[in-house]
């Protein structure tokens, strides 16, 4: 039976920041196969009426190991 494909999603607005969250991320799994990933950046704003600003977001596709 094939194993299930998970996602996960960091979004910030600083790239340093999205680094230190998937490489803590990455320790914690061990070693999951990463199947794709993909990087964007939108403008947003935190509220209705506030100014945007730049915000990263990494969607990363991945499988864990089988634990047999």
């Amino acid at each position: 039976m094939p194993r299930p494909m998970k996602v996960k999603i960091f979004m910030d607005t600083s790239a340093s920041t999205i680094e230190g969250q998937i490489n803590a991320w990455l320790d914690q799994l061990g070693s999951p196969t990463i199947i794709k990933t993909e990087t964007a950046v939108a403008n947003v704003a935190e509220k209705p009426n506030d100014g945007t600003h730049p915000c990263i977001v990494v969607t990363v596709w991945y499988e864990l190991q089988n634990s047999n």
